[in-house]
């Protein structure tokens, strides 16, 4: 891995366990073993490291709801997929989701920076509102209103879950699960 690969790399970690605004190029520097030179060589301000994270976080994203696709046997299943992979980095890893982790951050960012941000998050939105769309064509799930509101009920739910659970414990976010299973299977 090329230098810089590995400061997005590293980036990438830091961000997840402490956000964007919470390490510098300083942290980077001295983690790597490298200047803090050829940090800003690499990325010469850090709103352009923040959209380098950004491509990560894009392929991250991607890859995961790949995965859960291909792994998945149900509708049903690939949003407990999804919910999973979340309960392993939010409580076992102890790291945030990387779009959670840059919402903390948002009034400090720059506009490119909160535009692809934006755009992930529509990516993870419209991938929920498509499964339960595809889970309500096979007679898996019951029909809703509105289901782009009820994607996006179930993102903002799961990841509120998943952050109360830090302090919590992980029965709330079983019974909000739960709960979203009830209002989407067909009994």
């Amino acid at each position: 891995m090329n230098t810089k690969q590995q400061l997005v790399e590293l980036s990438a970690n830091l961000l997840r366990s402490k956000g964007f605004d919470g390490f510098s190029y300083l942290d980077l520097a001295r983690e790597l073993g490298i200047s803090k030179a050829s940090v800003h060589h690499h990325f010469p301000k850090k709103q352009d490291l923040g959209l380098a994270l950004c491509d990560w976080a894009h392929d991250w994203l991607i890859q995961g709801l790949n995965h859960f696709d291909a792994k998945a046997n149900s509708d049903w299943n690939r949003l407990e997929r999804y919910v999973q992979a979340g309960i392993k980095y939010t409580l076992t890893d102890q790291k945030m989701c990387p779009l959670s982790a840059f919402y903390s951050d948002l009034h400090k960012l720059s506009d490119p920076m909160r535009l692809s941000i934006k755009k992930i998050g529509q990516i993870e939105i419209d991938w929920i509102a498509g499964v339960i769309q595809s889970g309500q064509d096979s007679g898996e799930f019951v029909e809703q209103k509105d289901n782009y509101a009820m994607a996006a009920l179930f993102v903002f739910s799961c990841k509120g879950s998943l952050i109360s659970a830090r302090l919590h414990g992980q029965d709330l976010l079983h019974t909000t699960m739960n709960q979203f299973e009830h209002i989407l299977k067909i009994n």
